[in-house]
């Protein structure tokens, strides 16, 4: 069975399961020894086909300088005492550059003097010629015909005398000599003034990069900046909606308890009496189990609290609806402007509910005021000693700082509220 599985290296899954641990890592050994096996048969097998192969000298090879060790000789720049540095071999190149670019135009202002020298020698040529024919002619006519012979020949050796023979032009020596020393001059003047020229444009590129390179770094600084906002906004909305649920959950349960206790007390000899949530300590903690509950609290605790009442006077102020339901107050909130909220006692909790109008929908907001106090639910909520007070301050701070909710204007109400009727 050993000698299969070597042989087609597979394994029955079925075979594979009956195996314990010390046997599986036995068959894989064996497996693994076969497939390094495999493997250098093959690849004796291709250096042996390697060997046998004609050699093209046609085919292109490269061949590595071999250091001390045998292995192939590596040079970092940078690590020799004699290796220059990078400013000092970019101002090497630089130098280099700028003289052959001062060798190319020298080379051409030469060839251009050359050609003008050349024409002026031509032109100094002809004006000698004309100048000695002229003065052959003048000889001649002059000429006494009756003169002896000592004096033709002293006109003659007079004629023979070439003129201008101190003309700097007409010595080859001298003419190449300057030529070549004001070459030289003109070539590393112009030297200079390509290198730095060079040096110029090179630092002017490097400040651009520095520049550019501060740019990025001040980009990325915001963007990393914009991303931590980000980052910590969502882990705020995050714990909010993970202490939202957890207070629901606490809620759903103080429901759950209080309805059985409710129910053992209704079989009870005395639940003859009624159990308010203003008695009751477990009950306020509860959620609200009917609207009358709430309605009762309301006139029992927060009318005395001037919850929705105007501080001043009796009047409701004109963002209080009373006891309506999510539906009801997004029927009325449906056509209005942004910003236009109202407040509503709620049923899921003791306290109430902030219906806002947003651009493309309605937000309700619970607010807590089991504990003598209004907030929002959440750990870590701003509290305030009246309804009226809070109102006023999400008046000028929003309510969540990715929402931005200002409650800028209230809904207009019909009437008195319902659970203020009777008290009026």
């Amino acid at each position: 069975m050993l000698q299969q599985i070597l042989k087609d290296m597979w394994v029955d899954p079925e075979l594979l399961a009956e195996l314990d641990d010390s046997q599986k890592q036995t068959l894989f050994c064996r497996m693994r020894e076969e497939q390094v096996r495999r493997w250098k048969m093959w690849d004796e097998k291709e250096q042996s086909k390697q060997l046998c192969k004609p050699h093209n000298s046609n085919k292109k090879q490269v061949d590595f300088l071999l250091g001390s060790d045998g292995e192939p000789w590596v040079w970092v720049m940078g690590e020799h005492p004699d290796d220059l540095s990078i400013d000092e071999i970019l101002e090497k190149e630089a130098r280099e550059k700028a003289r052959r670019q001062a060798e190319r135009e020298a080379e051409q202002l030469r060839i251009s003097v050359e050609a003008e020298l050349t024409e002026l020698l031509d032109l100094n040529q002809k004006q000698i010629q004309a100048m000695e024919a002229a003065q052959r002619k003048e000889e001649e006519t002059s000429l006494d015909i009756y003169c002896s012979v000592d004096e033709i020949k002293n006109s003659i050796n007079k004629l023979d005398t070439p003129p201008l023979q101190e003309i700097s032009l007409n010595k080859p020596k001298k003419v190449s000599q300057r030529v070549a020393m004001w070459e030289k001059r003109v070539m590393e003047e112009r030297t200079s003034e390509i290198f730095r020229r060079l040096q110029k444009k090179q630092m002017e590129v490097a400040k651009e990069a520095e520049e550019g390179e501060h740019k990025q770094e001040e980009l990325w600084r915001e963007q990393e900046r914009k991303a931590k906002e980000a980052e910590l906004q969502i882990r705020e909305i995050a714990r909010r909606a993970r202490e939202e649920h957890r207070r629901t959950s606490v809620l759903d349960m103080e429901v759950e308890i209080a309805n059985r206790q409710s129910a053992e007390m209704s079989l009870s000899p005395a639940s003859s009496k009624s159990l308010s949530p203003t008695t009751s300590t477990e009950f306020q903690m509860a959620k609200p189990p009917s609207k009358e509950a709430v309605i009762e609290w309301y006139r029992s605790s927060e009318v005395s609290r001037r919850a929705g009442i105007e501080c001043d006077s009796n009047q409701v102020v004109p963002w209080f609806h009373g006891l309506i339901t999510r539906q009801e107050a997004e029927a009325v909130l449906q056509d209005k402007s942004v910003g236009t909220f109202l407040v509503r006692l709620s049923e899921r909790i003791w306290g109430y509910a902030i219906s806002y109008r947003d651009s493309d929908r309605c937000k309700h907001y619970l607010v807590d005021a089991s504990n003598g106090h209004y907030q929002f639910l959440g750990a870590n909520q701003m509290t305030h000693n009246t309804l009226s007070d809070m109102v006023m301050y999400h008046s000028q701070n929003p309510i969540t700082i990715l929402g931005g909710e200002l409650l800028l204007q209230p809904c207009p109400r019909a009437g008195i509220p319902a659970v203020l009727q009777e008290l009026w």
